[in-house]
């Protein structure tokens, strides 16, 4: 049976058929019943999709040279997708040493790894340079660290540094920090070096020959998706680029990575639910200003690849939540309440708290019923758990299917095991195929590392 796209879904992965939701050719409520809710549930032709959008977007807007995808591995590092990401061409952003090592496993290609993040260790680093990822610098700290380890090793080391724009030009009220213009709420954040501390950096790695400096990066995230926001965050880049490049002449960047935080089109951590821009838009906004920026300050940009760290935009929509109504608690006084109380939990679905994320849900056994009543979504755990609020929904009864909607990214990565519960497995729809490639957490799981016989500490 021809199926009906779901309401302001953009591709074929999310339909009603037979009054149920479908994603690609599996039914929500089949996919439940055979693999045991909750569940992560994630699209391969979704994701694919999106990983050729991006590609394609930022290419038609950055004329200089190459367009490079480096997706966040924090965002989704279910390996399943991560091979898919591979046949992708997709290089990868990793923070810490287990998702550097998580990256090597997946066999994601060493020279297209770039090490990001703070305050990086001596072993880290040394397993960067010795399988040949790319080192992001975050401190005069690491320059050093890195130097010893690439002379230790004998190998030139490939490194970059991440640099901080003073944003003065973002006086827009941040999304994450009501109140606070982004240009304070990014300098909130802890990663990156203040321009002045990475002209002094820059110098030496330019000097030292056991290293090779290629390029520059910044990273704001998502405090905005107004297009706008992004068009003066590229530009205030390209002007720091351009005044780096004057101080190092005859030195020129082979890269320039922008980082991510570009909003998935369903866009749930806007502050009033309002879905975000075409990602055709960014890429203009970041392209155009970067390059025009870059003109202004005699930078010849010209094969300079633009390399994109996307996580939500990349993974969110490929991934819907899978739930089942475990109970419906209706009362009439003191203030009328309807609760669908569901075996799920905000633990699961952790930008719930993190960044006040709406992930709008969907009653996939009846995905083409009118709403009859209004509801509070809650999940499991002993909290409030407030999965969604007063949400308009046809007639609930217990074993029902809910989706919760844009879910693929950060979730399964920052899940919790509160209340001693074990974290939901994921599945990977492929057309009319699902199969289980990240099994669910069972109790012995949750306390494998607890040792309530181990010798007492002071042996």
């Amino acid at each position: 049976m021809q199926g009906r796209h779901l309401i302001d879904e953009p591709e074929e992965t999310l339909q009603i058929r037979e009054g149920c939701l479908w994603i690609e050719g599996c039914s929500a409520v089949e996919i439940a019943a055979c693999f045991g809710t909750p569940v992560h549930v994630l699209s391969e032709s979704q994701l694919r999709r999106n990983c050729r959008r991006l590609l394609a977007a930022f290419s038609r807007h950055w004329t200089c040279g190459p367009v490079q995808m480096l997706p966040s591995l924090k965002a989704n590092y279910v390996l399943a997708l991560r091979h898919i990401l591979n046949e992708e061409g997709a290089g990868c952003d990793v923070f810490g040493l287990n998702e550097l090592l998580t990256a090597l496993r997946a066999h994601v290609a060493a020279a297209s790894i770039s090490v990001n993040g703070s305050a990086k260790d001596a072993p880290l680093i040394a397993a960067a340079v010795e399988a040949g990822a790319q080192v992001t610098l975050d401190s005069e700290r690491e320059f050093e660290l890195v130097v010893a380890a690439a002379e230790r090793l004998r190998r030139r080391a490939r490194i970059r540094l991440r640099i901080r724009p003073d944003h003065a030009a973002l006086t827009e009220e941040s999304d994450f920090f009501p109140g606070m213009t982004i240009r304070d709420a990014a300098q909130l954040y802890k990663p990156g070096i203040e321009p002045g501390a990475a002209l002094e950096i820059g110098r030496r790695a330019i000097a030292h020959p056991a290293v090779e400096l290629t390029g520059l990066m910044t990273h704001l995230g998502r405090h905005s998706a107004d297009p706008r926001v992004w068009a003066k965050a590229a530009g205030g880049f390209g002007e720091l680029v351009g005044d780096l490049c004057r101080a190092w002449v005859p030195w020129r960047p082979r890269e320039l990575d922008i980082g991510g935080g570009f909003p998935a089109p369903r866009d749930p951590t806007h502050p009033r639910r309002a879905a975000a821009s075409d990602i055709d838009v960014y890429a203009e906004a970041v392209g155009t200003s970067l390059c025009e920026a870059l003109a202004r300050k005699g930078v010849d940009a010209s094969g300079v690849a633009l390399q994109i760290e996307p996580g939500r935009s990349l993974f969110a929509d490929c991934g819907v939540h899978l739930s089942r109504v475990r109970h419906v608690k209706v009362q009439a006084r003191p203030v009328p309440r309807t609760w669908v109380e569901v075996d799920t939990t905000e633990m699961f679905l952790p930008d719930l708290l993190i960044e006040r994320a709406h992930f709008r849900p969907v009653f996939a056994s009846h995905a083409a019923s009118a709403p009859v009543q209004s509801v509070d979504v809650v999940g499991i755990s002993c909290g409030f758990d407030l999965l969604a609020l007063e949400v308009p929904a046809p007639a609930v009864q217990m074993g029902d299917v809910i989706a919760f909607l844009d879910t693929g990214a950060y979730q399964d990565a920052a899940g919790s095991n509160f209340n001693v519960m074990g974290r939901p497995g994921t599945v990977l729809v492929t057309g009319d195929r699902a199969r289980l490639v990240k099994r669910h957490e069972t109790i012995d799981d949750v306390l494998a590392r607890d040792q309530p016989s181990a010798q007492d500490w002071r042996s």
